[in-house]
């Protein structure tokens, strides 16, 4: 049987039924009438708290998964970590010429952390040297950049006759803006 003629059989129950029932008195139905409505808006606020509590285990759950996401990245950075220093560990060792300095990985874990804590500074070390050469390598370069170059499309509509008011708007730059640019560069051709 389909659902709209479930719900016709139903609706003509209801009207039947409506009809053999005798009418109360009116004095008793302003207090039906609240009682519904109070059973109508309790039944309203249980289904909003209803979906807010699912809506609230939904995003628990996102919050698990993400922490779980989150100990996995960790737990790869601290191998890999691990790995590196005992790398470091190696090579110093090989660096070593009295064998009698060497000190094995697994005997004290001071030791890994005093090497990581010396390889983080040797590289931040180096880090800051290259950038200070680079800084000095660029200070001592001045370049500077003409307006031509920076508004290369500019000026290639400019030289192929275009209007300011097209120029402004192919280039979505302001017509006032264009003005300015094509008078600064007069300006530094001269």
């Amino acid at each position: 049987m389909s659902p709209w003629i479930i719900i016709v059989i139903l609706g003509a129950c209801a009207i039947a039924y409506a009809l053999i029932i005798p009418k109360k008195n009116k004095v008793q139905e302003p207090g039906h009438h609240l009682v519904q409505e109070m059973e109508s808006t309790l039944e309203h606020y249980m289904a909003e708290i209803e979906n807010d509590n699912d809506a609230l285990i939904q995003r628990v759950a996102e919050m698990k998964g993400e922490a779980t996401a989150a100990d996995q990245r960790m737990q790869s950075q601290l191998q890999e970590l691990q790995r590196r220093l005992d790398q470091l560990e190696e090579s110093k060792a090989t660096q070593t010429d009295a064998p009698s300095n060497i000190i094995p990985v697994h005997s004290s874990s001071g030791l890994q952390a005093q090497a990581l804590v010396d390889s983080v500074r040797a590289d931040s070390a180096q880090q800051v040297s290259e950038a200070e050469e680079q800084a000095a390598g660029q200070e001592s370069k001045p370049v500077r950049e003409s307006i031509k170059d920076r508004y290369a499309e500019l000026f290639n509509l400019y030289a192929e006759g275009k209007s300011v008011d097209a120029i402004a708007k192919q280039t979505g730059i302001q017509r006032g803006e264009v003005q300015l640019i094509l008078q600064l560069a007069e300006r530094e051709e001269s």
